[in-house]
């Protein structure tokens, strides 16, 4: 520590005088790098600290094996502090590389070690499933939901070709399934009918007419604004749904899209952003034919996640501001929701990385024109 040599209390004057020790203080007659002052040091001694973080063998040699063995590149490290330091630099250089700018989807990647993930999921009721496969995940953070409308953009697709609104929607819902959840009109529609009729999106409105009547008494005018009828065109029309369910199959069908013959079609009789979005949906579809029925992020464990990375409405109306409200307050009362959509144990082994980092990359050529489907058929 420094050390003044000048007594304590020797600016204190009494009656005017200033007071003096009876004697001179011992450490005036020392010199001034003696005891009690910083030595001097030599030059050759390292004077900066640097916290390591260690993590462990495991930890290293993973992270070792993603700069061996897959694309991350050492010159995105400008200097080694530590591994976990070297991974972040590293693969979010790699990140950059491989995201286009977005306008519509909003989510973050985090790297997490096991003992973050088991923080975040402790209030999930099936927080117990989850069993490490890796020392480190990559996580799908959505901090924020975004909405967006669809309007008068869809009028506009519908003179192009009586399927071509429902043929983006189609898209739009298989990218999502093989990457990240996007909520579409449909799941405005299933969600209302989840509050209102009793689960049953395609519900009718005689069905539908007990529920409303035991929740809103005989107040008719107020059950008309809740009937399927009016809702339904509301939340989403007929060529925004993207499948149904099939009573008598007892599973969930999915409508086709135009295919890329059609598309082209199209294009070469518009102009325009409708132009543009029939090459972007042509694109797409060759992508997710490379995908597969895959999500191609494979996720080791998702948690029910609060937000979507983006919110596609056919028009923003009470009836949307009424649902997302309920389902914030659902979770915000229940404490049992997360931020992260997902997380993602990283591969070890030379083969695993490559194809991991290989599927990472188709996923991120999904989300590009993903992206930007999404600006186009949004206003």
């Amino acid at each position: 520590m420094f050390f003044d040599p000048q007594s304590f209390g020797s600016e204190v004057a009494v009656e005017g005088r200033r007071w003096e020790p009876k004697r001179a203080p011992v450490a005036r007659r020392r010199p001034s790098n003696d005891f009690l002052t910083l030595p001097a040091i030599d030059a050759s001694v390292l004077t900066k600290g640097v916290m390591q973080w260690g993590g462990g063998e495991e930890v290293r040699r993973l992270i070792a094996s993603q700069f061996d063995s897959g694309p991350l590149r050492l010159r995105d490290v400008p200097s080694f502090d530590s591994a976990a330091i070297a991974l972040s630099q590293g693969f979010f250089g790699w990140v950059a590389r491989q995201q286009a700018q977005w306008s519509r989807l909003h989510f973050n990647f985090v790297l997490c070690d096991v003992e973050s993930i088991q923080e975040q999921i402790q209030y999930q009721y099936d927080a117990i499933d989850f069993e490490p496969t890796a020392p480190l995940y990559l996580g799908v953070e959505v901090p924020e939901e975004s909405l967006y409308e669809i309007g008068g953009r869809a009028e506009e697709m519908r003179k192009a070709h009586p399927r071509l609104l429902a043929s983006a929607m189609a898209l739009i819902d298989r990218a999502a399934a093989r990457t990240v959840w996007i909520r579409t009109p449909d799941e405005f529609l299933g969600m209302f009918a989840q509050w209102h009729w009793d689960g049953d999106p395609q519900t009718t409105d005689e069905e539908a007419m007990e529920t409303l009547r035991d929740r809103f008494g005989e107040d008719e005018s107020e059950i008309h604004n809740y009937l399927p009828s009016v809702v339904r065109d509301e939340l989403c029309p007929d060529d925004m749904d993207v499948g149904s369910w099939s009573r008598k199959g007892h599973c969930f069908v999915r409508r086709p899209a135009l295919g890329i013959a059609a598309l082209r079609r199209i294009r070469r009789l518009n102009t325009g952003w409708i132009r543009r979005l029939c090459l972007e949906l042509e694109a797409l579809t060759l992508l997710l034919r490379k995908a597969g029925n895959r999500n191609v992020f494979d996720f080791g464990y998702r948690p029910e996640c609060v937000y979507a990375a983006c919110s596609l409405v056919a028009c923003d109306n009470e009836h949307v501001s009424e649902l997302l409200d309920s389902h914030y307050e659902h979770f915000n009362s229940g404490g049992d929701g997360s931020l992260f959509f997902g997380f993602i144990p990283f591969a070890n082994s030379p083969d695993a990385v490559r194809k991991q980092y290989a599927d990472w990359a188709l996923g991120f050529s999904i989300l590009n024109r993903l992206d930007r489907v999404l600006a186009l058929v949004s206003e």
